[in-house]
């Protein structure tokens, strides 16, 4: 591999760029306190569940097909 020298063109011009807009930090409770009704909760809880086991479920269908298909393949 060689070594590539600096030719001195500018590739971004970073010199406008100050400081980024951060997004606002928001704690547990004031999360906490927009969830007010106990069913909204729930209703959060049980997405958030549904999202992560969705997720999950398609991990161990892949990996069951890969495991499949080497058995299949090495016996």
């Amino acid at each position: 591999m060689t070594d590539e020298l600096d030719d001195g063109r500018t590739i971004a011009d970073m010199s406008d760029v100050r400081g980024a807009v951060k997004p606002e930090h928001r704690s547990m409770s004031d999360i906490t306190s927009e969830l007010q009704d106990n069913e909204e909760r729930t209703m959060v809880i049980l997405g958030t569940l549904k999202a992560a086991l969705s997720v999950g479920l398609v991990y161990v269908v892949v990996f069951g097909i890969a495991i499949w298909l080497m058995l299949a393949a090495w016996t």
